[in-house]
């Protein structure tokens, strides 16, 4: 495809290459096409159209860093401050975009078209972009790649947008992300759904392989069915000795029947499919093309308030190009596109001739032998906006449907990794499955509160802290009393229901409580990964020290692993500490990646500035503060403790309310 075009009229002499055009003559005043930008290569003026006004998200990230330099940049800064106070200046008498400006020599082509609002803040609008497009997509973002200076140094918006949407820039963009996608064929993977298979394989085999456990009473080798039982020197609790607590530590080999002989081959066989499917997939990814429009939802506007976005969206729509939105938890707003509009009045009337002139190609094609009659005008204006509507709302619930994927996917891991209380439940004495069977009730019923939560807010509040700390412990005592009206034949068994219960508790609300860590990407390069491996430390240490101070046996979870029973044995110690760590770090993979933030002290996330380094002082000490409260500890001691704590939060913690908020958090689980 011919990017590039040279123009005869713009051929000047060998004394005058180096001089701008006349701008007079080469930009008339009323464009009734678009017109495109222009670059000096090679002594000639060639045109740059929209398809190639391009820019990589690291060189957006650049951009912004630049930005954040000036002592006039502010953090709540908008999209449309960024532009007026920095790209102006940038892109002053260059006649061209910042885009084509930074890659002058080589125009990127466009892969993404990014609709977004001007009112948005600059800071979440980038953090949003990296979250959810790859660092090698080229993207089209209209701040910035088109020419906003109205210096008569290039093309004014009005003339670089024309006087019809179709050939505007945005459908420009569209149509050659389609034609594109036409030339791919089979390789048009805008959604990347097979890349996602790998991952999911290797999810249903851990699946597989602690719900085997639940149901045959062991691990399941390749000949034999590995059992725990209790051995002699019992792993007890200090409140409930004798009385059926104790943790099994003997493995014995049993005979293999029915489905449970499956599960060996079965489990095994997706691991090593999954391994192969990744590898096929790293193999043909050159080949792949993912070409498609993404929406950004914010906090300060209504997304579909917006003229423009609505009508790019049902623009892609018309064409077959993929639109998602972008992953944060900002709401998108309601559907109404007659109640949309746009900040330049010739902007708005034009679109919205177009939709009413859509509505009247389809009304003429509809029977409207029952209908009553109405004005053809108007019945032909209402027709186009239903269909923009339409449009719209089938791109909302795609939205809500990759969310509810997300969760689906979190609650599998959860139920899987399970095995860590499965093995405790069935040692403890609870060895009906309803038991481990409310152990994933109780779980599934936690992710569709947090999820109900984060679709509402999209933030973290220290009420919510509070609420997603009690209610597994709430859950717990419900799955104590459902216990016994079930089971009354058992014998005392509600420390065995609460100690599965409290898993739930201590994992997610260690995790909870480092909420504000989310923003020491203000602070690291490496935020994610520092992130990721404190929650997941502190969740195991926070699960291991619960149950040694239950069990009174600093070697705990540690006491399945027999060498004479390889296989089994290694794999349910692996499960036993790994679960807990897995499943919290996975929970907050996704969260980080659709834009979870904490709210410290204010709604408006710019007000919470000055506490981000009480954070990263709070996050340098932990570790040098747990290794001394762990030197000082004699023994595992449940006062001791949480008063160590105490007094590490009290320095640590960078408000009154968060000390009180902690301390609370941290006596409910010491009750």
């Amino acid at each position: 495809m011919v990017m590039l075009s040279s123009s005869a009229e713009w051929h000047q002499d060998a004394e005058e290459q180096d001089e701008q055009p006349d701008p007079e003559q080469v930009y008339p005043q009323q464009a009734q096409r678009p017109m495109p930008q222009r670059i000096l290569r090679k002594g000639e003026w060639e045109e740059v159209w929209p398809e190639y006004w391009g820019m990589r998200m690291h060189q957006i990230r650049e951009l912004l860093n630049s930005c954040k330099e000036d002592v006039h940049w502010h953090q709540n800064h908008s999209v449309r401050d960024m532009v007026n106070y920095h790209i102006l200046p940038r892109t002053a008498g260059e006649g061209v975009g910042y885009a084509v400006k930074i890659n002058r020599h080589a125009p990127l082509e466009v892969d993404v078209l990014i609709s977004h609002s001007w009112n948005e803040n600059a800071e979440e609008f980038v953090d949003t972009l990296e979250r959810t497009v790859r660092a090698d997509e080229v993207l089209f973002v209209c701040a910035f790649s088109i020419y906003q200076n109205e210096d008569h140094a290039g093309p004014s918006i009005a003339q670089q947008i024309g006087s019809s949407t179709q050939h505007s820039p945005f459908g420009r963009v569209l149509t050659h992300i389609k034609e594109r996608g036409t030339c791919a064929g089979f390789w048009w993977w805008p959604r990347r759904t097979f890349f996602m298979l790998p991952g999911l394989l290797l999810l249903l085999a851990l699946e597989l392989f602690m719900i085997s456990q639940l149901f045959c009473g062991g691990v399941a080798g390749l000949e034999k069915l590995y059992v725990l039982n209790v051995s002699e020197d019992k792993y007890c609790s200090n409140w409930r000795e004798g009385r059926g607590t104790c943790l099994a530590s003997r493995w014995e080999a049993a005979n293999l029947d029915g489905y449970c002989s499956l599960t060996f081959p079965a489990v095994w066989g997706m691991v090593f499919m999954a391994i192969m499917l990744e590898l096929v997939l790293r193999f043909v990814s050159p080949w792949v093309y993912s070409g498609r429009m993404v929406a950004v939802p914010n906090y300060q506007d209504n997304l579909y308030q917006r003229l423009w976005c609505v009508y790019e969206i049902f623009m892609a729509s018309q064409l077959k190009v993929y639109v998602s939105l972008a992953h944060t938890l900002a709401p998108a707003g309601k559907v109404h596109a007659r109640n949309a509009g746009c900040s330049n009045a010739d902007d708005e009337a034009r679109i919205r001739k177009e939709i009413e002139s859509f509505g009247a190609r389809v009304s003429r094609s509809k029977s409207h032998l029952f209908e009553r009659s109405l004005d053809p005008k108007q019945k032909a204006a209402e027709e186009g906006y239903r269909r923009v509507d339409a449009s719209i709302t089938w791109t909302t619930t795609r939205a809500k449907r990759e969310w509810l994927l997300v969760m689906l996917r979190i609650m599998l891991l959860g139920t899987a990794l399970q095995g860590s209380v499965t093995v405790l439940s069935l040692s403890l004495g609870l060895k009906k499955r309803y038991f481990a069977l409310g152990y994933i009730l109780a779980f599934f019923l936690y992710m569709l509160l947090m999820w109900s939560v984060l679709r509402r807010t999209g933030c973290i509040e220290r009420k919510h802290l509070l609420l997603l700390g009690l209610v597994p412990f709430v859950v717990g005592i419900a799955m104590v009393v459902m216990a016994d009206i079930v089971a009354p034949e058992f014998d005392d068994h509600k420390m065995d229901v609460v100690a599965a219960m409290g898993f739930i508790f201590v994992m997610f609300g260690v995790s909870s409580l480092f909420l504000p860590l989310t923003r020491i990407r203000k602070f690291r390069k490496n935020w994610r990964p520092a992130f990721l491996l404190m929650v997941g430390s502190l969740t195991w240490f926070g699960f291991y020290v619960a149950y040694a101070i239950y069990f009174r046996r600093a070697s705990w979870s540690f006491q399945t692993l027999d060498f004479d029973f390889p296989y089994a044995s290694v794999m349910q110690t692996a499960t036993l500490n790994c679960g807990p760590p897995l499943l919290a770090c996975y929970i907050w993979s996704f969260l980080l990646a659709w834009g979870v933030r904490m709210q410290i002290v204010h709604k408006d996330p710019s007000v919470t500035e000055h506490m981000m380094q009480g954070v990263v002082n709070f996050r340098a000490n932990s570790l040098q503060a747990l290794e001394g409260g762990l030197h000082s500890m004699h023994a595992i001691n449940c006062g001791a403790l949480f008063q160590a704590f105490e007094r590490f939060l009290l320095l640590q913690t960078l408000h009154k309310h968060h000390y009180v908020m902690t301390v609370l958090l941290f006596q409910l689980v010491q009750c």
